[in-house]
């Protein structure tokens, strides 16, 4: 049985620095649970989260459509898509699948792109083990 406090635990570990937001998502874009960051310590790097407010339905909606059709792709390709690593003008996606669902990390577009690797893929064991899928 999932706890949800141990779920929103677990993805707040992971939105820290340049990190805006992270995203449990069905593979149908319905978010299960979200973290945005909200701290305000350091305001010269003026987070994106109050500049520009993530809209965390319609995002869900794009991660699921963008990663369908990639899957779709890789799957003509018989090539199996473990990730997937956006980068966008004001934002770096990276999406991963975790059973039947999608975990997104949102970070600052000056985050590095291993980074993103690491955080999505630490994440993905952690939520496995958590919900108890197999990646």
């Amino acid at each position: 049985m999932l706890r949800p406090s141990a779920l929103r635990q677990l993805l707040s570990q992971v939105t820290v620095g340049t990190i805006q937001a992270t995203i449990l998502t069905t593979r149908s874009g319905e978010y299960l649970d979200y973290v945005l960051r909200t701290d305000t310590a350091n305001q010269s790097n003026a987070s994106l989260v109050h500049s520009n407010p993530l809209n965390v339905k319609n995002l869900c909606a794009i991660i699921c459509s963008v990663y369908q059709s990639y899957q779709k792709l890789s799957n003509v390709l018989s090539d199996t898509l473990n990730y997937l690593i956006i980068d966008c003008d004001m934002y770096r996606l990276a999406i991963r699948p975790v059973g039947n669902h999608l975990i997104c990390i949102c970070a600052d577009s000056n985050t590095g792109l291993g980074i993103l690797k690491l955080k999505i893929n630490s994440l993905a064991e952690s939520l496995s083990s958590l919900l108890n899928f197999s990646i």
